[in-house]
């Protein structure tokens, strides 16, 4: 098999989160050639509440052919509550008790055993490989080491800061840059043995920032504590804000890690979610609920109806969008 005929696949996917991995899985099930880049290694951390909804739930028992309990087996969902609690500044809250839990996971693990599918499904998975040029009318993608690999279809489902929807917005093919519409968020992972007062369930804030909101998630190790708001109305009060709600559920600085940073794509949603062959997935589409910012069911959901439009364009890429 000559060089060129090795890098040459029906799907490229830049990135190997759950969009990327989703996709790869569907369509290497299907006996497409799939190749997955990313240019991180897995497992690898990624920041996230990890809150799973129950039509995330229901739509991975609809791809993966797979069920809660099993995923919970597996250790993939680690942690669940049927109990809920919004709260605003001023104290007023509203308590509620769901009828199908919310599930939480570890973004690491999580991600890890989509990609693991793919994998076993037949995807090429290649780490530490940075994309640095998209040749459209080549359908050929170059990596920083300066390997080429060309695709009939390559699907953009590296994140929020999405390289291919830059490189697609540079070449003016789609909709002009869109960082003002981004959130910005932090977020740290408190150990539950050095916690009190927060209990075992889910808890939203409002009134903390402007344009924002305050998260507060149980987990099996570990509560998640994040803040999120659009750059644009709260950028500049994130790091105040964050340490004032700090503040005032008592936990102190010494308690918590370094808080870590994150973008979420508030706002930013492509109604044309990409150009000719190359589609946009997940967080790189902008697909986020418009009020908390959940990203995973979008992620998979994305990925689902791109593998469904290559199934149904096979030999006419250009059509995928269609």
């Amino acid at each position: 098999m000559s060089g060129n005929e090795t890098n040459r696949f029906d799907v490229i996917v830049i990135g190997a989160g759950p969009a990327g991995s989703t996709a790869a899985y569907l369509l290497a099930s299907n006996g497409f050639k799939v190749l997955i880049i990313d240019q991180s290694s897995f497992p690898r951390d990624k920041l996230c509440g990890g809150l799973l909804t129950y039509k995330t739930v229901k739509l991975l028992e609809r791809i993966f052919s797979t069920s809660a309990d099993l995923l919970t087996s597996q250790r993939v969902i680690t942690y669940r509550s049927f109990d809920y609690q919004v709260c605003s500044s001023t104290g007023a809250s509203i308590n509620g008790r769901l009828e199908y839990p919310f599930h939480f996971v570890h973004r690491k693990a999580y991600d890890h055993h989509w990609l693991t599918l793919a994998r076993e499904a037949g995807a090429e998975f290649k780490a530490g490989q940075k994309i640095v040029a998209l040749d459209c009318a080549k359908k050929q993608i170059t990596t920083e080491s300066g390997r080429h690999f060309f695709g009939n279809y390559i699907f953009g489902a590296d994140g929020a800061l999405s390289r291919t929807r830059r490189f697609l917005s540079a070449k003016g093919v789609i909709e002009p840059d869109w960082k003002s519409e981004l959130a910005s968020t932090l977020e740290v992972f408190v150990p539950n043995g050095q916690i009190t007062g927060q209990p075992d369930y889910p808890i939203i804030y409002f009134g903390h920032i402007p344009w924002g909101y305050v998260w507060s998630f149980p987990g099996d190790r570990h509560r998640a504590i994040g803040i999120a708001g659009l750059n644009r109305k709260a950028g500049k009060l994130l790091n105040h804000g964050f340490k004032a709600f700090l503040a005032s559920h008592q936990i102190s600085g010494q308690a918590i890690s370094v808080p870590k940073s994150h973008a979420l794509p508030y706002g930013n949603y492509l109604t044309r979610p990409g150009y000719g062959n190359i589609l946009l997935l997940g967080d790189a589409c902008g697909l986020a609920d418009p009020l908390l910012g959940e990203g995973i069911y979008y992620a998979h959901k994305s990925a689902w109806l791109a593998a469904q439009a290559v199934m149904a364009t096979h030999g006419e890429s250009q059509q995928a969008l269609n």
